[in-house]
């Protein structure tokens, strides 16, 4: 219900906006007043003074002569909306739903979408078009079944690798239970720790799928060439543990340490480290349980206890088949890539030098060359799955004008809908503002990226003067984060003044090659009119200045009163001047400012009005005021482009007071310096632990070289794969350095223990090479595939996407495993050579020879023949 009064007709029967709204808003109330005692009960007393009709509010007496509807207007009308929300081209209300603090997102978001879809077959709105635009349930189902599955699929793709290895099926189906088995462990151990299943903890479980078998291969490896060599199957399974106990111990607790580090840190990546700590950690500890005891037991129960001479059954001629068609296809790939290893390892023993130089070329070529293509981001730009841009008028444009301009907006989306493959479009528009967002069908056939659509669509956008489009929208609580953004932060004691020396160097930064536009930031800063109270004046009329605020406050804006009941039906309803009494400065300064001594004045004869710019609002940032600008940067070359921008940057000269702040990627290099202390901590950990494993402080040194090897492959393959390193990378670089060692420790390990039999150095490592070349591939290969589907898998709904993680691992796996195996032993012949040395420089400070004038005359009893 909305009163509107005439100005003229209230100021000539006496009345005032102000005291005539503030007796209707204690006119219409019902309130509990208390208790009386009526006849020795005790009642409760409400004092009601309602309006049952509209005709009761029209006939309200004002005075004596006056009654509300001789100076108001008083009608039903739609509440004023001067904004529009507009999907796919057709007029839309959005609703917004938020859960509980404590309450589960999936469980919510599954009873919001039942009423949803039940509202959707109601009959009453089956002229109306609904959809969900965003489902956080859905989210975090989406990306939970995108682990779980890739989990699934790397289990069986491993289980495949081990069967084409292995030629068994009991010994393939032996190992491969593995996984579930310490997956079960681990669940039960985060369930008693109260960790709860989430997209980071079945992240931690999926790594660890394609590790689990690792252990076991090597046990089950070791058992069957003991078997093989003739021992019967207790003393195989027996010595078969036995023997290879203490590598892998060793190489699963160098995965485990990796974590420690986490708590020394700040960071985001720290947040990462720690969630996947535990569920990491005891699926692998588990891993190593499993693979010293169940996997013992079960190849002891499945291996034969004499030899079977004559089996003509068909189960074992079809096995024996099976077995010859699957060693003849070893043979020929990995039994020839294993000879050719080991004739390769021997030439290299005996060409040391040529080898380390070689490395030290693909070093060079690698973090020299390729490292610098690859950058540290947020998010892959091509994994965002909707645009937005903001639009700001000037004061020329209308409501309705506006209206008219989005509207020709929506015919370009329209046209271009099914060539980008957009989903739907959503367009909200106000006075003076509007922003135009999109998102993209899930099984869209454009090649082009979320960026390169947005910029086309930009180009074809009509033109107007007084419009500017904005590439999106800042966020002040978070910064924009990404290679193909540059953000430019001021920082300063007066927002004005920000916001000054803003607008004079945005058109500089948006003049530079490869900047495609800027994000829409806070609103401009409207032309206030700022009414000053002449306090003086008011204070010698008895005015309150209160008074002279609510005065303006009702006149131009209006007032809520209490609702009006209509049959159990609340109405709001709402007081103020009539359209054509509010609109000019010069009725506003007639309004009519009542004084205590029953006289008026006018309200231009108490305030002084003055026109004037005010901010918005002020951000502060690190307890400094802060403006931010968004440039939006060609994809191409935006390398190039950021370097472009820093150099202008340096060069320009602000006003005293003025500077410029850090931006995303000075804190990402802090983030980074941050993880590469991390990551050395892990190294110095590893190290020191396999000295105390190993008994020295000098062999270990050849198997941490093969984590610069994992580097490599890091690189390389973010490079060949066109993708930056997000944290997801950064954290699986981290996670690499305890995987890498493992097979460079059984390595090492072997070739020990070789040597303790008696072998020589060369021998012992052409030989350990030659017998450790197949479980190393086997558990390199079972880890590399088992992150395929993980890396594969398209991103959720938000842009999280598993690809710069899953290819960290694959890379460095891939690099680390085939240089390993000559590497390992290349650094191990120079380190060795160096404690021999060393051994032997402690032996002659401790015991010099003897110079030739104190050698003894020899007894003579040693003259005496043997």
């Amino acid at each position: 219900i909305l009163i509107e009064v005439d100005r003229q007709l209230a100021e000539a029967t006496g009345l005032n906006l102000y005291q005539l709204t503030q007796e209707l808003g204690a006119d219409n109330f019902t309130m509990a007043s208390g208790h009386v005692l009526d006849s020795g009960r005790k009642l409760l007393l409400r004092s009601v003074a309602q309006y049952h009709t509209v005709d009761e509010l029209e006939n309200r007496p004002l005075s004596p002569t006056v009654r509300l509807r001789d100076i108001a207007r008083i009608r039903f009308e739609e509440p004023e909306k001067r904004y529009s929300v507009r999907v796919n081209s057709r007029p839309a209300v959005a609703l917004v739903v938020f859960k509980e603090g404590e309450a589960n997102t999936v469980d919510v978001s599954h009873r919001v979408q039942a009423e949803f879809e039940r509202l959707q077959k109601d009959p009453r709105l089956a002229t109306m078009y609904s959809e969900m635009l965003f489902n956080q349930g859905k989210v975090v189902e989406e990306s939970l079944d995108n682990l779980v599955s890739g989990g699934i699929q790397g289990s069986l793709l491993a289980a495949l690798i081990l069967f084409f290895f292995l030629g068994r099926i009991r010994l393939t189906i032996i190992i491969t239970l593995s996984i579930p088995i310490s997956l079960l462990i681990a669940l039960v151990a985060m369930f008693f720790t109260g960790e709860s299943l989430n997209i980071l903890t079945i992240l931690a479980l999926v790594i660890a799928v394609g590790m689990l078998v690792d252990n076991s291969i090597v046990v089950a490896e070791n058992i069957h060439r003991l078997h093989l060599a003739g021992h019967d199957r207790a003393e195989a399974c027996i010595l078969g543990a036995a023997e290879i106990a203490l590598a892998i111990t060793m190489a699963t607790l160098t995965t485990v340490i990796v974590f420690v580090p986490a708590a020394l840190v700040e960071g985001e990546g720290q947040f990462f480290l720690i969630r996947l700590a535990l569920p990491v950690s005891v699926s692998l500890l588990a891993s190593l349980l499993v693979a010293l005891v169940f996997v013992p037991l079960s190849v002891y129960l499945t291996l034969p206890r004499h030899q079977i001479q004559h089996d003509s059954s068909w189960w074992r001629r079809f096995h024996d088949r099976m077995n010859g068609v699957l060693e003849r296809l070893y043979d020929l790939s990995h039994g020839a890539l294993n000879r050719a290893y080991v004739t390769s390892l021997a030439f290299f023993l005996r060409h040391r030098l040529d080898l380390a130089l070689l490395l030290g070329l693909v070093f060079a070529l690698t973090f020299g060359w390729a490292a610098r293509k690859i950058e540290f981001v947020q998010q892959q730009d091509e994994d965002q799955t909707q645009f937005q841009f903001s639009v700001e008028a000037s004061n020329e444009y209308g409501f309705e004008d506006l209206g008219d301009y989005f509207r020709d907006v929506e015919k370009v989306l329209e046209k271009r809908k099914e060539e980008f493959g957009l989903k739907g479009y959503f367009v909200f528009f106000r006075q003076r503002f509007g922003s135009v967002e999109g998102w993209f069908d899930d099984q869209r056939t454009s090649t082009k990226s979320v960026k390169q659509v947005a910029a086309d669509l930009l180009k074809e956008f009509p033109k107007k003067p007084g419009i500017r489009i904005f590439q999106g929208e800042e966020n002040r609580a978070e910064e924009s984060k990404g290679r193909t953004v540059f953000v430019v932060h001021l920082e300063g004691d007066d927002s004005t003044e920000l916001e000054d020396v803003a607008g004079r160097i945005e058109p500089l930064f948006l003049s530079m090659p490869g900047v495609l536009g800027v994000r829409k930031g806070e609103e401009t800063a409207p032309s206030e009119m700022a009414l000053r109270i002449d306090r003086d004046r008011a204070a010698a009329a008895g005015v309150n200045p209160e008074m002279i605020a609510g005065l303006v406050g009702y006149a131009l804006r209006g007032s809520q009163l209490p609702k009006f009941n209509d049959a159990g039906r609340e109405i709001p309803v709402r007081i103020r001047f009539e359209e054509a009494d509010r609109e000019t400065m010069s009725e506003l300064g007639g309004f009519q400012v009542p004084t205590p001594d029953g006289g008026r004045l006018t309200l231009s004869a108490l305030t002084e009005s003055r026109v004037q710019n005010a901010p918005r609002s002020i951000f502060r940032r690190d307890k400094k005021t802060t403006r931010t600008m968004t440039f939006e940067l060609v994809e191409q070359d935006s390398s190039l482009t950021r370097d472009r921008l820093n150099a202008l940057q340096r060069s320009l000269a602000l006003p005293e007071g003025v500077t410029f702040g850090t931006s995303f990627y000075q804190d990402a290099r802090e983030e980074m310096m941050t993880m590469v202390f991390a990551a050395g901590l892990s190294i110095i950990f590893i190290y020191l632990l396999m000295g105390f494993l190993f008994e020295s402080l000098i062999l270990p040194l050849s198997v941490i070289l093969t984590i610069p090897l994992a580097g490599i492959g890091v690189v390389w393959m973010h490079v060949l794969t066109g993708k930056d390193i997000d944290f997801l990378g950064a954290v699986g670089v981290i996670l690499l350095i305890g995987v890498v060692v493992n097979n460079g420790i059984v390595l090492v390990d072997y070739v020990n223990r070789l040597r303790e039999e008696g072998h020589t150095r060369n021998e012992a490592l052409l030989l350990a090479a030659d017998r450790r070349f197949r479980p190393i591939l086997m558990t390199a290969l079972t880890t590399i595939i088992g992150m395929v589907p993980l890396t594969v898998s398209a991103p959720t709904e938000i842009g999280l996407s598993y690809k710069s993680f899953g290819l960290t691992l694959i890379g460095g796996m891939t690099t680390a495993t085939f240089l390993t195996l000559l590497v390992v032993p290349l650094f191990y012949s120079f380190f060795d050579d160096l404690r021999e040395f060393t051994a032997a420089m402690v032996a002659r400070l401790r015991h010099p020879s003897p110079t030739p004038t104190e050698v003894p005359a020899p007894s003579p009893d040693l003259q005496k023949p043997a």
